[in-house]
């Protein structure tokens, strides 16, 4: 039987869905969660502004990144 991990602080995540201007697919890293449901993600791949790879992303838009 496979053990599920939640997404966590300092996970390296993967959006499963486009947000704003961000592609699915960019990775990046869980600064914080607020309310176990919503994650601070910071953006690092694909590069981007500073202004814009900081997001806050339902966890069910994430996926663990290897």
């Amino acid at each position: 039987m496979a053990t599920r991990h939640e997404i966590a602080t300092f996970d390296r995540v993967e959006l499963s869905e486009r947000i704003d201007d961000v592609p699915a697919g960019a990775r990046g890293g869980v600064l914080d969660l607020r309310d176990e449901d919503i994650a601070m993600v910071e953006i690092t791949d694909p590069p981007l502004d500073a202004v814009d790879r900081i997001l806050f992303v339902p966890v069910s838009q994430l996926r663990l990144s290897a």
